[in-house]
């Protein structure tokens, strides 16, 4: 009767050892649990702020490449516009150059010959060295 008493008694201490040590690890195991659980849900935050750090980068990306083709379609019209107008320019210059050697090529109204200074032509320069 002993050996039973004892072996319920071992039993008893046993099963209370048993139900300690499960009771530990489980809270240890629920505090490793809770910091990683802590630890993940900072990454995840993190993650967030980077995500939308990076969006608010690339709209600002999208604004100022927008921006710079905008510009760019300005600038290619803004070129191609003088190119026209220098044309005109250049013809409106041309036909005031020419008539402006054809009246100094005739006489004055009063019949004297002009005396302004002689135009000069240009020169060959090996001409000047000789």
């Amino acid at each position: 009767m002993i050996t039973v008493v004892s072996l319920w008694i071992a039993a008893l201490v046993l099963g209370t050892a048993l139900i300690v040590l499960w009771n530990a690890l489980g809270i240890k195991h629920r505090r490793e649990l809770n910091k990683l659980h802590t630890k993940y849900a900072q990454q995840q935050h993190l993650m967030r702020l980077h995500m939308q750090e990076a969006k608010r980068q690339i709209g600002q990306l999208q604004h100022d490449l927008a921006a710079a083709r905008l510009q760019v379609k300005r600038l290619t019209l803004v070129a191609a516009t003088p190119v026209q107008s220098d044309s005109r320019a250049n013809k409106t210059l041309q036909s005031a150059l020419d008539d402006a050697w054809e009246t100094s090529r005739r006489l004055p109204v009063d019949g004297f010959a002009d005396t302004r200074p002689f135009r000069h032509s240009q020169h060959d320069a090996d001409l000047l060295l000789r």
